[in-house]
């Protein structure tokens, strides 16, 4: 089976302040690192060779999963000094690819079937595959033309509103021969695929092909997209990997409600699923999680305090009255009590809100914030 690429060197500054401390691959994402999610998927198919591509706090990633075989897989690691873009880092791993190789984001997630894309590849003789997608805004991504046999005719990376000619967008997930690094400018310090190469391939007609795929894609690179993420997992839209205890349904529990392990529900305690409880926490007397809420392992929920649709990453503390509602709340933070967290609210790590305060919606607040009681933060901070 052919080795897989995971890039996995950004720096993720639109998911800031979640990327201070972590990058944007291993965030939780159901209380997994996202990448995680892309080993298993790329295991379960098979694909047991991978090397990842690491810049920014790399080492974050190897101590997650060394040499991989404790997931049964076999990873081997290339770590930039200093970025070298999508192309770069790919060129840097050269060394490891000796056959067709599979590229692939590891902040995406897909149930795009590899095997198929891979005899799609070889059918077609390309030198590079390109997975594509229909997308409602292509603004964030690069868009592509093809003509009736697949080959890619026009590509270009994030269009403004008068340069989009496609919604077919480009999905960060290849296959490419090992000629593709005929293309590089192996001189040059950064290279960009969609800058570059893939133009370069077009023009001079080099068999760059594209593989349309409907299924389902999520780019996790802004807080709304990790949600949504989020929310499809649990709503199973897409199927990754959940702990396997469900709690049985009963008075005040519906839905599906997937728990770790030594977990404390207090009395009178509402839970509507889909929601997932991480190991070791603590849900005191009255409080209340609803569908689409994620609690780390050892995070306590106060009496009386409700959670809806919220990432509470674990070793935090919510006090008791408190309402948080579609935000993200990083670790080792403390929400004392009274407090109410809007919408689209990300918090950084060891952060403390200060009894009796708001946060209004889509704020974004830093590491190791502290804001006084009776606060209200309308701003970023």
């Amino acid at each position: 089976m052919l080795k897989a690429v995971i890039m996995a060197g950004g720096k993720g500054t639109r998911l800031r302040p979640l990327t201070f401390t972590r990058p944007k691959p291993m965030i939780p994402l159901v209380n997994r690192p996202i990448i995680q999610h892309t080993v298993e998927r790329l295991k379960s198919m098979g694909f047991k060779d991978i090397v990842m591509t690491l810049n920014y706090r790399s080492d974050n990633v190897k101590e997650h999963f060394q040499d991989g075989s404790s997931m049964g897989v076999n990873i081997n690691y290339s770590v930039e000094e200093s970025p070298q873009g999508t192309g770069g880092s790919v060129l840097k791993a050269k060394k490891c690819i000796k056959e067709t190789f599979l590229v692939l984001s590891g902040d995406v997630i897909s149930n795009v079937n590899f095997k198929d894309v891979l005899k799609f590849h070889k059918d077609k003789g390309a030198v590079a595959t390109l997975v594509l997608t229909p997308v409602e805004d292509p603004s964030h991504f690069g868009i592509a033309v093809l003509d009736e046999d697949s080959r890619i005719t026009n590509y270009l990376e994030k269009p403004s509103a008068d340069e989009v000619f496609s919604n077919i967008a480009n999905t960060g997930i290849y296959i490419f021969e090992p000629e593709i690094f005929n293309f590089f400018d192996e001189k040059k310090g950064e290279i960009d695929f969609s800058n570059e190469i893939f133009p370069r391939l077009i023009e001079e007609d080099a068999g760059i092909y594209g593989y349309v795929f409907d299924g389902y894609w999520n780019d996790v690179g802004r807080p709304e997209t990790y949600l949504k993420a989020t929310y499809d997992i649990l709503n199973r839209k897409i199927h990754q990997k959940i702990y396997k205890k469900r709690a049985k349904q009963s008075i005040g529990k519906i839905g599906n409600i997937w728990m770790g392990k030594n977990i404390h529900i207090g009395r009178k305690v509402r839970i509507e699923g889909p929601v997932v409880i991480g190991n070791n926490s603590f849900l005191d007397d009255g409080s209340k999680l609803s569908h689409g809420t994620v609690i780390g392992d050892g995070v306590y929920i106060g009496k009386n305090s409700t959670i809806q649709g919220s990432v509470i990453l674990s070793d935090s503390v919510v006090k008791k009255n408190s309402f948080l509602s579609g935000c993200i709340i990083d670790t080792h933070c403390t929400i004392n009590e009274h407090t109410i967290i809007e919408k689209g609210v990300v918090t950084g790590s060891r952060v403390e809100i200060g009894k009796n305060s708001v946060v209004k919606s889509s704020r974004h607040i830093k590491n190791q914030t502290n804001i006084v009681s009776d606060s209200v933060v309308d701003a970023d901070i």
